[in-house]
């Protein structure tokens, strides 16, 4: 499966964009810099569309979202940055291709139109936590099409049979695809933590980190389901994803960072593609 370029999984915190965060970024050096060499390393992969999951779009009970508008804008206003505007093409053959697998596989998928969108009352954008990681890659040189994914309340299982049905998708493509999912760790790693402290933040970020990095979904499918619930995260469904995606293929870590200075999990781990195991 050589147009598979390049998969990982990155933050996404607005202070990491220079714009927002300002004096900031300081305390966050390394994972700043992985994710510019997450940027430089899909680069030499040159990919035509980038692929990105994310747990702050719109998220269903019972199935996971695609964004089939042709093109899709964000912007950094939630964040005091209103004139920072990114805007991508969406690639529909391969939204096709994804939506196809999905059914072949019976993955439950909601396809976001505009009537879906005023049913719900679900705004059509690019959201921070997709905005983040491509802002490094546009700053990277980045100019392609992508696919929006947003998580949804699935079991991890299912979770993981999506990023099998994207990779099939992929598979059936001419053309050069990175992955990436948009996930922080645990938010509960100091007393002054967004969601409050506990003292098993910091071991599910160990644990999940090391999983993914060995791509052990053996490993994430047996944590203690207390230690999940205790965590207060938002990765995980994302890490399950990109465990699919990769799922089969002979996959070699090419970058990784870990730091929670602020309370919450930051952790980049990207991988490069060698073939089918």
């Amino acid at each position: 499966m050589n147009n598979l370029v390049g998969c990982a999984l990155m933050p996404h915190p607005p202070i990491m964009i220079p714009e927002v965060g300002n004096q900031e970024l300081e305390h966050i050096k390394a994972t700043v810099e992985a994710a510019q060499q997450v940027a430089e390393i899909f680069k030499e992969g040159n990919p035509q569309t980038v692929v990105i999951i994310t747990p702050h779009g719109p998220v269903f009970e019972d199935a996971v979202a695609i964004s089939i508008h042709p093109r899709l804008k964000g912007s950094m206003a939630q964040f005091g940055v209103p004139e920072l505007v990114l805007g991508f093409e969406t690639d529909n053959l391969l939204i096709k291709n994804i939506i196809r697998n999905c059914q072949r596989l019976g993955v439950n998928l909601t396809e976001l139109t505009d009537d879906i969108a005023k049913t719900y009352r679900i705004p059509l954008h690019l959201d921070h936590g997709a905005f983040v990681p491509l802002y490094y890659l546009t700053k990277a040189g980045f100019k392609g099409q992508i696919v929006h994914l947003s998580v949804g309340m699935l079991s991890y299982e299912e979770m993981y049979t999506f990023g099998k049905a994207v990779q099939a998708a992929i598979s059936h493509m001419d053309k050069r695809v990175a992955v990436i999912a948009s996930g922080d760790l645990s938010h509960r790693l100091t007393p002054d933590a967004p969601a409050g402290y506990s003292p098993k933040g910091a071991e599910f970020d160990r644990q999940v980190v090391t999983a993914l990095e060995s791509l052990d979904v053996k490993a994430l499918l047996n944590m203690d389901s207390n230690l999940i619930e205790e965590a207060g995260q938002c990765g995980l469904r994302p890490v399950f994803f990109l465990l699919g995606v990769m799922g089969g293929l002979d996959a070699e870590v090419v970058a990784s960072s870990y730091e929670g200075p602020f309370g919450v999990g930051y952790a980049v781990v990207a991988f490069k593609i060698k073939g089918k195991k």
